[in-house]
């Protein structure tokens, strides 16, 4: 069987060794603060590490004991064996829950309200409203076509409503506010003259001096044309 240890410390100092010191070197050991290391020097023994191999149990040891202090090595207790998870069948009919764990039976009573069930063929609507009766019309007869009926006027004269507008003469401008465009001014040319034909119409400053220079086509021949078909 394998044996686990557990590793304490009680505040416990080998022989020689200084307390300060001690102090000292177990706290750059484990990275402690002063209030982790005043707990492992307070007398009552403080776990380092729980359930470890043997080889680990004597590494902190020699590590503790490197440092001026005094390991405690305990056999950590057995742990209890797990509890078994064997299953088993009940008999076929059998009652899986016990009482306390099955749902309480509600028994529910349906609410009836106070309804009556109409013979077939009965109306389940009151009838609707009777329509009013036609106005009555045994008084009025149809005119002949074309013929005049009485009470209405017989005049059919246009009659033309009375208005401000008046016809405007001819010519006349209808846009009201328009601005008037002023006639154009006449422009003196008396100091303009022609040019004879071919004279030169540009300033010498002002005319193209470059010539275009023609390709040389020399190296160029023209195909003799196809054969006429006979």
């Amino acid at each position: 069987m394998n044996i686990r240890y557990n590793v304490l410390f009680a505040g416990e100092v080998l022989n020689g060794q200084d307390v300060l010191s001690v102090r000292s070197n177990l706290g750059r050991l484990f990275k402690a603060d002063d209030a982790t290391v005043d707990k492992l020097f307070s007398g009552k023994p403080q776990l380092l590490k729980r359930d470890c191999e043997a080889a680990v149990a004597e590494k902190y040891r020699h590590a503790i004991e490197s440092a001026g202090g005094k390991a405690i090595i305990q056999q950590a207790p057995l742990a209890a064996p797990p509890a078994s998870t064997e299953l088993t069948i009940a008999p076929p009919g059998s009652d899986v829950l016990r009482p306390e764990e099955r749902a309480a039976t509600v028994t529910a009573k349906p609410v009836i309200p106070a309804l009556e069930v109409a013979e077939p063929g009965a109306r389940l609507a009151e009838p609707a409203a009777a329509a009013p009766p036609p106005p009555d019309t045994s008084h009025l007869t149809l005119g002949a076509a074309g013929a005049t009926i009485p009470n209405l006027q017989a005049t059919t004269a246009t009659v033309i409503p009375e208005s401000h507008w008046s016809v405007a003469e001819q010519g006349s401008d209808l846009r009201e506010g328009a601005a008037q465009v002023p006639e154009p001014k006449p422009v003196d040319t008396s100091q303009l003259s022609l040019a004879p034909a071919g004279a030169d119409v540009l300033e010498t400053r002002y005319r193209k001096t470059s010539t275009a220079t023609a390709p040389d086509t020399s190296a160029l021949s023209l195909a003799d044309p196809p054969p006429q078909a006979k």
